[in-house]
């Protein structure tokens, strides 16, 4: 830890960060002003606008990633278990925050840009001070959270100080978001995906700068406030080129019929936050700062897992759209055993280099205990991922209002557990029962896939990987416990037992190669 805090204090490393952040700000503004109409030109062409709204926002989404396991390697290790305890408490209320605040704005307005593209003016003003009216009607209720938490959930004064300003980064961010949604609408995701890259290295540059002058936790919290600042004012330049006249008007029954409009999206989006972070409350008042660094710092790596199925399932959900009967039911059968496959094999990595990812993401200080926290977090990968495409199926097959229900079900489950749980049993409590509540999950929305897509072949989808995984486990078992040696093995004992298994046959095989992406050609098709 001292040796990365030297690194950060030294004057080359400065002088790298000030340069990083200058050319990220020039460059920020630059593709706002001038970027969107470069970008535009190219997006005439309808081919050219769908790899441009599909590629583009991938590679910036990879790149941000990396950056950010770059920044957490080096967050990690100045500010140490009870520091990362500290901000990962202040991030997740934000993200409650910020999910109510946006009260499924976004989604809205980029629908109703795509049909009405002059409205874009109006809703960019009206959902902005709409998102402000809920955001100050929030205050209250915040301020009570910070005085009960201090007391109750032990909140330190870094997390208190870290929550404030990361709830006053809302306010630039609900004007982003709304622009974002208009650039959503017209079909120009490219050119926000292009500055959330510069933004991000802002506020990469910023956060460490701070962290080197020894701000810590705040001194985070206060580069993500500046760096939402840097895009929402961005994003108004690049708005402004598009001849966009903003609006800021909201009346009553505009607010009304928004609020009504957007409610269930709001629901939706909050059940899936609930669903996932309750647990950050329940172990820091339970089990206190440093139980939840660790917790959190082994919850980074499965937290970087649903980027893959998220982009497969929409690549193919517009073929599961088209489908019905038997061809969607086939359709989601090979899709979901592509994915399953998939998770298998990182349970299985997983569970070998659990100790060498934590100590490249957080150093010595975090284990063993955050690698014993991922290996058992890890399992809930295979069954995330069916969930993942489960839900799309069963909006193609028409019946998506069975999805709320589904969350709202795994969300009481995954609450009541926590509160049993982690008091009883500590942190690791809350491991299995993210486990736990992806089973509740799947449960819930089975029935809603067999009423939608007739019976399932759950045997080929849950029981055949699950064998390979346990042959090519054991097989491990007999390979020298050496990383170099076990993880080539690992893979190679992994396809055989996928052969040996059934579990992939030659013809899935070739009706899986029209889904994937194809690198070998660059040609664009007419």
């Amino acid at each position: 830890m001292v040796g990365t805090e030297w690194i950060l204090g030294s004057y080359s490393i400065r002088w790298l960060l000030f340069g990083t952040l200058g050319i990220s700000f020039v460059g920020l503004l630059s593709i706002a002003s001038v970027g969107s109409t470069t970008i535009d030109r190219l997006a005439d062409n309808q081919a050219r606008r769908i790899l441009a709204n599909s590629a583009t926002p991938l590679a910036a989404q990879l790149l941000n990633r990396f950056v950010d396991l770059v920044f957490a390697a080096i967050a990690l290790r100045i500010l140490g278990v009870e520091g990362n305890g500290q901000y990962a408490i202040a991030t997740v209320t934000w993200l409650y925050l910020k999910t109510i605040t946006d009260f499924g704005l976004s989604i809205l307005v980029a629908r109703e840009v795509a049909k009405h593209p002059e409205s874009a003016g109006r809703l960019i003003g009206s959902t902005t001070l709409f998102r402000l009216a809920v955001f100050i009607a929030l205050l209250p209720f915040l301020l009570s959270f910070i005085v009960l938490g201090e007391h109750w959930l032990n909140l330190s004064h870094a997390s208190i100080l870290a929550i404030l300003l990361l709830t006053f980064s809302i306010i630039p961010a609900s004007y982003g978001e709304a622009i974002n949604s208009v650039f959503t609408g017209v079909e120009r995701l490219h050119l926000p995906a292009v500055l959330t890259v510069f933004t991000n290295l802002i506020r990469f540059s910023v956060g460490l700068l701070a962290l080197g002058h020894g701000l810590g936790v705040p001194g985070i919290a206060s580069a993500a406030v500046f760096a939402a600042l840097c895009n929402a004012v961005a994003l108004h330049i690049a708005i402004q080129r598009q001849n966009v006249q903003i609006a800021w008007e909201l009346s009553a029954p505009e607010a009304k019929e928004l609020a009504q409009t957007a409610w269930p999206l709001l629901l939706n989006g909050l059940l899936i936050t609930l669903f996932f972070r309750i647990d950050t409350f329940v172990i820091q008042g339970f089990a206190g700062t440093r139980a939840l660094g660790i917790y959190d710092a082994a919850y980074k790596l499965p937290n970087l897992l649903p980027l893959l199925p998220s982009y497969f399932v929409l690549a193919i959900f517009p073929l599961l759209s088209r489908q019905s009967g038997s061809d969607l039911r086939r359709t989601f059968e090979l899709g979901a055993k592509f994915l399953v496959v998939i998770a298998w094999l990182i349970v299985l990595v997983t569970l070998i280099a659990a100790p060498l990812f934590i100590r490249i993401l957080g150093g010595q200080a975090f284990l063993p205990d955050a690698a014993d926290t991922l290996r058992i977090l890890i399992w809930f990968a295979p069954l995330h991922y069916l969930n993942g495409i489960a839900q799309y199926a069963v909006i193609a097959a028409n019946r998506q209002r069975e999805i709320a229900p589904a969350y709202a079900a795994a969300t009481i489950f995954n609450t009541a557990a926590n509160l049993i749980g982690v008091p009883l049993f500590g942190y690791r409590a809350a491991a299995v029962v993210t486990v736990l509540t992806e089973l509740v999950l799947f449960f819930c929305l089975r029935g809603s896939l067999e009423r939608g897509l007739g019976t399932i072949a759950w045997k080929d989808l849950l029981v055949r990987p699950c064998l390979a995984f346990i042959l090519a486990s054991l097989g491990c078992l007999l390979v020298p416990q050496v990383l170099w040696l076990s993880l080539p093995c690992a893979f190679v004992l992994y396809a055989i037992a996928l052969r040996l298994t059934g579990t992939i046959r030659n013809e899935e095989l070739a009706l899986l190669r029209p889904l994937l992406p194809r690198f070998g050609s660059s040609r664009l098709q007419p």
